[in-house]
């Protein structure tokens, strides 16, 4: 619907820009003053709008691999501390973005029934396996796997991350919802120094996201309705699962690429370049 539009539309015009009414009485043109009344009606209005949507938000939940833990530099650290260790040289970016890819691929395998029921932590073990044996200059040793595998449970998170999160939980119940391990999520946390609500990890739901049913478990378990809980994320795919899911979204752009970062960044109820403007939108509006 557009606003502001006037009632005679379809009206002859004469031509100099002059409505005639239906009575034939000639009719001034709006002035620039009236343009501009309704172009504030019109930012009026979608404030407003935005105010609802905000006023109806119980809950957020936090999509946290990548959207707010920086996995990259935790396992590539940790790859470049071991291959140091042992004298030789590894692309320690291909061999942990391989190790993330991996993971959702055989989590999907996980969802449909192909692999019995796991969690992440078992899943990145079970992965260290296969790239030992494609880095075998490394020679991993089983304590040695163990030790990588320890390196998802040292994430920090992203600058602007702490203070928007403090932020959001004045006003909101703010939740993680994530496929990693809830040791994981725990013990990063407490590396990072942040604080939640609550933490919520698929591996406790019986199904794991992108099913539709991991985003209304989760808005159940906070007290909500689906659409009173917006899921924040920087990956599209998790965000148009939740929209499908019922659920509002959060759309906040990646600080560096990763696996699922591609796709539409257009049509989600809340886009910010950072947890900042995040926060800024979420809490001023």
């Amino acid at each position: 619907m557009r606003l502001g539009r006037s009632s005679d539309r379809g009206q002859p015009r004469t031509r100099r820009g002059r409505r005639l009414s239906l009575q034939g009485s000639v009719q001034p043109t709006p002035s620039r003053g009236t343009g501009q009344a309704r172009h504030q009606q019109g930012r009026e209005f979608h404030k407003e709008q935005a105010e609802t949507m905000m006023n109806g938000i119980k809950a957020l939940t936090f999509d946290v691999g990548g959207s707010i833990f920086d996995w990259q530099t935790a396992t590539r650290k940790a790859v470049r501390k071991l291959a140091g260790a042992r004298g030789v040289d590894v692309d320690d970016g291909a061999f942990t973005m391989t190790w993330r890819r991996r993971m959702f691929e055989e989590l999907a395998k996980v969802r449909s029934g192909e692999l019995p029921w796991q969690n992440a932590d078992e899943l990145h073990r079970a992965l260290l396996d296969e790239l030992a044996d494609a880095h075998p200059q490394l020679e991993l040793s089983d304590s040695d796997r163990d030790d990588l595998n320890r390196a998802w449970h040292r994430m920090g998170v992203w600058d602007d991350v702490p203070e928007a999160l403090a932020k959001l939980r004045e006003r909101y119940i703010v939740s993680i919802l994530t496929v990693l391990s809830l040791s994981i999520v725990v013990d990063s946390s407490k590396h990072a120094g942040i604080d939640w609500d609550a933490y919520i990890s698929c591996e406790f739901l019986g199904v794991y996201k992108p099913e539709p049913e991991s985003y209304q478990t989760a808005a159940r378990l906070l007290g909500a309705e689906p659409d009173e809980v917006m899921m924040v994320a920087v990956h599209p795919g998790d965000l148009l699962a939740a929209k499908r899911a019922g659920l509002k979204t959060g759309y906040v752009k990646p600080k560096v690429w990763e696996p699922g970062a591609d796709g539409p960044t257009e049509g989600f109820d809340v886009t910010a370049e950072d947890y900042g403007e995040l926060a800024r939108q979420l809490c001023d509006a």
